[in-house]
């Protein structure tokens, strides 16, 4: 009996400390995909002067909270050896509502910096 209570008292335990990452959210969440072969040791994001630091070519960095972000937002990216810039081409005035979103970053065939938006599940 006393290993029936305990492994239901285990199992309780277990259910109500595990939570979802959308349990607490209460500001936009952003984080940055490097889609280049480059690596990027600093990220400025402009409207909050955000800096993301040492994304590898191929991967996430980890997420940062904005009190208030944009789909399309000004973007300079430090490498080793140069640096680049991105300026959105159309202003977006509606900020995003609470949640995770990612800025895909990658380069076209002339190396001018792409910026794609996406919502995250």
């Amino acid at each position: 009996m006393k290993r029936v209570y305990l492994l239901s008292v285990i199992f309780v335990v277990l259910l109500f400390s595990c939570t979802d990452r959308d349990d607490e959210v209460n500001l936009v969440n952003i984080r940055i995909q490097n889609s280049t072969e480059l690596f990027f040791n600093e990220v400025r994001v402009a409207e909050k002067d955000t800096v993301y630091e040492n994304i590898a070519a191929g991967e996430f960095s980890n997420y940062m909270e904005f009190e208030t972000a944009f789909a399309n937002t000004r973007i300079t990216i430090l490498t080793n050896s140069t640096s680049l810039n991105y300026f959105p081409t159309e202003v977006v005035s509606d900020s995003l509502p609470i949640g995770f979103y990612t800025y895909e970053i990658s380069l076209d065939e002339d190396n001018q910096v792409d910026l794609t938006f996406r919502i995250d599940d």
